[in-house]
């Protein structure tokens, strides 16, 4: 059988788009690249409570949304006239975003800012559900406020605390502790 010049190109052409198509397929990104797993959050009360350290985290999750988040966490204190910072504590929550959807990966991420215990302060809150090490990281910035001081002698003072706690599922607190 003679091929003709017409009929060796065309197995030619051939060849190389199938050997164009193999590559491409070879280099697309595969369906096992992406995570194809979902977080199973179920509905209930999470929280924890270190009376220790007079830290909580509370909120409830149904339909994959949190709300009634609350929290206290102890901040570090520094006055623009001393040397010296002290610990107070920052109460949040009223203002939390309510109803956000907790993502597939199971990491919701959540900002807004808040007065807490008379400091305007800017709450970072990331809430992590991965089963047995459920993970609530918060952290809190209160800048200097800006404008004049209530009294001459009286200094200004910015706050910043961080802190990870550990949740758990079922968790019921029967009063909020008092704030400091």
């Amino acid at each position: 059988m003679r091929r003709t010049l017409a009929t060796s190109l065309c197995a030619l052409a051939a060849g190389a788009l199938l050997l164009a198509l193999v590559a491409t397929v070879g280099s697309a990104p595969s369906a096992d690249a992406r995570p194809s797993y979902t977080t199973v959050v179920p509905d209930g009360s999470y929280g924890v409570d270190r009376p220790a350290r007079g830290e909580y985290v509370l909120f409830k999750v149904r339909d994959r949304k949190v709300r009634d988040l609350n929290l206290q966490i102890q901040i570090t204190c520094q006055a623009s006239d001393s040397p010296y910072s002290e610990q107070r504590f920052f109460t949040a929550g009223a203002v939390a975003p309510q109803g956000r959807t907790i993502p597939a990966s199971g990491k919701l991420i959540l900002n807004w800012q808040e007065r807490g215990n008379g400091r305007l302060g800017r709450v970072h809150v990331e809430l992590k559900f991965f089963g047995p090490h459920d993970l609530a990281n918060i952290a809190v910035i209160v800048p200097e406020e800006p404008g004049p001081e209530a009294e001459p002698e009286e200094a200004k003072e910015s706050c910043d605390g961080v802190g990870s706690l550990p949740f758990r599922r079922g968790f019921e607190l029967r009063t909020l502790p008092p704030a400091p």
